[in-house]
């Protein structure tokens, strides 16, 4: 067996050091009967004395190890944060050896007021739980273990009445449908981030969620009812964050949109995901490694709820925290959607320089020319950095160009922000102050009116501890992840008095300052539905209805209109109120399909007086552009930035569609390279019909030899494809290859499409195909690691090696096959885990890594399981309560040992 990997990789340390860490995530806290609550917890040789203080310490990532002694829950809520992923509590630890090393079965760490429903779990993480009646019996633990125990089932239609929808506590906002961890793939334990997506092609939704070990997308087409469509599996980690962006291809005259995602903590890259497959799947094009990892992207210059360009200007990626560049920003440009290309990197100088997020405005005012220095005609991109200790502005030119920055008091982790539709505020996120300042959720607004020096003007403080963590303003509401609060909403109509216009409770374990719940939120969605992702819980989408307001709701009369080309449409837009006073809304076009030959763009104010609620009508010139053979093609008008108190209705974006010629749509190929193994029986090759379905339409096909010959390596493939009127279902052109039975080098051919119209084809309409030779394949490489020893009960991390000659993902599978079973989490990774058993053993696994040919090699690692050599530490009985020591109790459970071995709770 090799053993190219040292012996200190393999045991089961819970120290890492990561390059440019978010808030200094992976970090240890440590505990101890005999230390004080005080301080970070985050110094060895200071511990803290309880877990619950210690556990608000840490931030999303770290570590919480325990020394050897007598704790007790102070609370039944504790339970939960014990249990948590995001944080995990370990016992086990000792002081004398600084924390070194886990050896819970020497380093006895008990654990009092343990529900019996959490005892393994505890076991399982160091502990030895001892059960307690008061808790077991507790009206208060019993209902909260019900509400938990729903947080795991689908759930559907659940309306707010009297402060409620079922389990979640809520405000002005209704369930429409609840996706918990189980019902995704990939056997996920929590979730991250979210986004939207509308696919323009057939105005279905999305939502793309950031799971533990991948992103799911999830179809909306029923909202009460969301599917997974597809999966794109990942390292496992903490942190994802996902952006989408979508264009017109003008080529093959669809929408194309791909989605991009970052991942903290581990080696992935940024993959990009290509959305053309849905509403059927979607393909993982690739990890580009631009970064190792980051912890945040963000694209500017788009609109958010169709996740396409504004008009005039030219979108870009923006990276935050990074492996590389200190973690400062970097730019990326979209001009290749597939492969990425840098375009700028801040003016790096220390590590103060990290971005932690980003957001960004297009100031379009008097302050583009007073207050940026050679501001393009459509505006002057002012970047949001977000940075820990400050947030910056920045101008976005030929490069970056700082404008100013800001701090402000009790400044812990200024972690995000957003802006105002009016363009004159900022929201700023805390992630730590409501944590280190025994704060109740903190969000600070600023006026940018003066981008060289922003000053504070309102801090809206929420009734709970809950932490504030993303945020996104729609019209003049703030929606927020509210981390175990849930979904709060903002009523930012007045900047300067921000107040409460709602909330859904995604977590009703607590109201706590800890790092369980609500994740993230996307308001975007041109049905006015809300996303939600819990970490603990999966997908929530949350029916709004904060929007009431006695001022009034403006809203378009129609979701979408037709219109011939020469003429002039009338968009009629409709107020409903039952006050008075003046309000006012802004709107403007976004070019879609349509462009400027195609209309005039339009933009302005509409206004009402006194109480006046007549509909105001924006009137849209539609150019006649002299071309007979166009299809139809489509712009969108959209309400923005509404004033003196009214709200946003849906709808508040309006589809135009200029009519063309029938969409006949166009035939493309589903893959332009497929990799084909010779001995394989068959493979199959998609044909997509993308932008219209009207009447009937056919295509050729034939594949063409080049250094493989057909008859030989391939079998001959040709014919027809043809689809009905309304078909637009993929076809599938089967492939046979041939095993020659020679080792030779990779062959190839040609698959092409082919037309008697031209206009019928779209891009790609050839495909090379790769033949693989299976004789010359070489099996995977493969590397167990080396063999080590560990302490009973102890959390034990393997870490493998494995390389392929064809640089194809390859099929993981490990198994034990010798000594005491435990659980293996992430089997089918490099990397798995699993607790140590309560007694000495020897324990082997196997390690199976196969190619697409089916070609494996196995190796294996033994791990010595090692009991302690001299009786368990001896319990102190002098700690106050506050540390869980029970007096005289403690004296006995030494010698209950045996049985807690046995039971693992007493």
């Amino acid at each position: 067996m090799r053993r190219l990997i040292p012996t200190m990789m393999l045991v089961c340390t819970v120290f890492s050091q990561p390059a440019w860490p978010h808030a200094e995530h992976d970090k240890a806290r440590f505990v101890a009967e005999t230390g004080l609550d005080q301080g970070r917890c985050d110094n060895r040789l200071r511990p803290c004395r309880t877990i619950g203080y210690a556990v608000a310490q840490a931030n999303k990532g770290d570590r919480v190890l325990v020394a050897a002694g007598s704790y007790r829950l102070q609370d039944y809520r504790d339970v939960f944060y014990l249990v948590s992923d995001l944080v995990p509590v370990l016992g086990g630890f000792n002081r004398i050896d600084l924390f070194q090393n886990q050896n819970p079965d020497k380093h006895l760490t008990f654990v009092a007021g343990v529900p019996a429903q959490f005892a393994q779990q505890l076991t399982e993480r160091g502990f030895v739980p001892i059960r307690d009646q008061q808790h077991q019996t507790s009206d208060a633990l019993k209902q909260q273990l019900a509400a938990v125990a729903a947080l795991s089932q689908a759930k559907q239609q659940q309306d707010c009445i009297d402060g409620h929808a079922g389990v979640y506590a809520c405000e002005n906002l209704s369930l429409v449908s609840h996706m918990p961890l189980s019902a995704f793939s990939g056997n996920q334990s929590t979730a991250n981030d979210i986004w939207g997506h509308v696919d323009l092609n057939t105005g279905t939704e999305y939502a793309l969620i950031g799971l533990r070990r991948g992103v799911s997308v999830v179809s909306l087409a029923d909202p009460a009812n969301p599917v997974e469509v597809d999966y794109v599996p990942g390292q496992s980690t903490t942190w994802r964050d996902i952006k989408v962006y979508q264009f017109f291809d003008t080529g093959n005259n669809i929408w194309r949109a791909y989605a991009y995602v970052t991942a903290d903590s581990v080696n992935e890259g940024m993959m990009i995901i290509d959305l053309g497959g849905l509403p059927n799947s979607v393909e993982l094009v690739q990890k580009q490694l631009i970064h190792a990892s980051a912890h945040n992207i963000y694209i500017s210059n788009v609109d958010y709820g169709l996740n396409i360009a504004l008009p005039g200007a030219t979108p870009e990626v923006n990276i935050s925290g990074a492996n590389t560049q200190l973690g400062s920003l970097q730019g990326f440009s979209l001009a290749n959607p597939e492969s990425l290309a840098a375009t700028y990197n801040t003016p790096v100088q220390n590590a103060s320089d990290y971005s932690h997020d980003a957001s960004s405005v297009l100031i379009q005012d008097d302050r583009k020319d007073s207050q940026c220095a050679n501001a393009p005609q459509n505006g002057c991109l002012v970047l949001l950095d977000f940075n820990e200790g400050e947030f910056r502005l920045w101008q976005r030119g030929s490069q970056l160009d700082e404008l100013s920055r800001t701090t402000y008091a009790n400044a812990t982790y200024v972690h995000s922000g957003w802006w105002s539709e009016d363009k004159n505020y900022i929201l700023v996120h805390d992630e730590l102050d409501e944590r280190q300042h025994g704060l109740n959720t903190t969000v600070r607004l600023f006026d940018i009116t003066d981008l060289q020096a922003p000053a504070p003007v309102a801090t809206w403080t929420g009734p709970t501890a809950a932490v504030d963590h993303n945020g996104y303003v729609r019209g003049n509401r703030y929606y927020m992840s509210n981390y175990e609060r849930g979904l709060t909403v903002l009523d930012i109509s007045d900047p300067a008095n921000p107040t409460q216009a709602g909330y859904f409770d995604t977590y009703p374990n607590g109201n706590g300052s800890s790092f369980s719940g609500a994740w993230g939120v996307y308001p975007f969605l041109p049905s006015g539905l809300i996303l939600v992702s819990d970490i603990n819980s999966g997908l929530y989408v949350i029916r709004d209805e904060t929007l009431e307001s006695p001022l009034g709701q403006v809203s378009f009369a129609d979701a979408a209109i037709e219109v011939e080309e020469g003429q002039s449409a009338s968009i009629e837009v409709s107020l409903s109120r039952s006050g008075t006073g003046e309000i006012s809304v802004g709107y403007e076009t976004l070019p879609g399909s349509a462009g400027s030959a195609d209309f005039t763009p339009v933009s302005g104010t509409l206004t009402w007086q006194g109480d006046d609620s007549a509909p105001r009508t924006i009137s849209l010139s539609i150019l006649d552009d002299t071309q007979d053979s166009e299809p139809t093609e489509s712009l969108f008008v959209r309400l923005f930035d509404p004033r003196n108190g009214t709200t946003l209705q849906h709808p508040n974006l309006i589809k135009v569609n200029i009519r063309g010629l029938p969409q006949v749509g166009s035939i493309r190929l589903g893959s332009e390279i497929i990799r084909v193994r010779e001995n394989q029986t068959s493979a199959s090759i998609a044909v997509q019909r993308l932008g219209g379905s009207e009447t009937s339409i056919s295509v050729d096909y034939e594949l063409i030899g080049q250094t493989a010959t057909i008859g030989e390596d391939m079998q001959a493939a040709s014919g027809t494809l043809t689809w009905a009127d309304g078909d637009s279902a993929d076809k599938l052109i089967e492939l046979l290859p041939i095993d020659d039975g020679q080792s030779e080098q990779p062959e190839s051919l040609q698959l092409t499409l082919s037309s008697g119209d031209p206009s019928w084809l779209g891009s790609p309409n050839t495909a090379s195909i790769q033949v693989l030779d299976d004789e010359s394949n070489q099996a995977p490489q493969v590397d167990a690691g080396a063999d080590f020893q560990v302490n009973t009960r102890a959390q034990v991390s393997l870490m493998a090696s494995a390389s392929d000659d064809l640089d194809e993902d390859l099929s993981i599978e490990w198994q034990q096959t010798a000594g005491p079973t435990v659980t293996l989490t992430d089997a089918n990774s490099l990397s798995p885990n699993f607790t140590a058993p309560d007694s000495a053993a020897s324990l082997t696994f196997s390690l199976t890594v196969a190619d697409s040919f089916g070609a494996n090699s196995m190796d294996t690692v033994v791990v010595s399981v090692v009991a302690p050599a001299q009786a368990p530490d001896p319990v102190n009985n002098n700690s106050g309560s506050g540390g869980g020591s029970q007096g005289p109790l403690w004296l006995a459970l030494t010698g209950l040992l045996a049985c807690a071995r046995r039971r693992r709770w007493i």
